[in-house]
């Protein structure tokens, strides 16, 4: 199961992390998998070359784990354009996980501290 957890502050998404293969699939074989790797990927894209932001980024591929986190301090014109990228990647998921449950779950956690 891939778990996608959402991090939070003031409102806004500050951090997604994606843990574990979805199973729904064999290892390289998993179009599930392969899905929420293309929608998370394409988020950090627009984060780093069209926001021009950098993302702390933890990746490891062979256990399929992304973490990015926004940084502490950002620009409100960049925060902005960040929360229309995270707000429709989690729409995105939100919705692969309606169809797909028994290999998704999602959560956010707000930390408003």
């Amino acid at each position: 199961m891939t778990i996608i957890k959402f991090y939070r502050k003031n409102n806004n998404y500050v951090a997604l992390e994606c843990s574990g293969h979805t199973g729904y699939a064999e290892y390289n074989k998993d179009v599930l998998c392969a899905t929420i790797s293309g929608i998370v990927q394409s988020c950090v894209i627009g984060l780093t070359d069209v926001v021009k932001i950098n993302p702390k980024i933890i990746k490891d591929n062979k256990r399929g784990y992304i973490k990015f986190e926004l940084p502490n301090s950002i620009e409100q014109d960049k925060l902005k354009s960040s929360q229309v990228l995270l707000n429709t990647v989690f729409l995105s998921l939100k919705d692969l996980c309606k169809g797909y449950s028994q290999y998704i779950s999602m959560e956010v956690i707000d930390n408003e501290n």
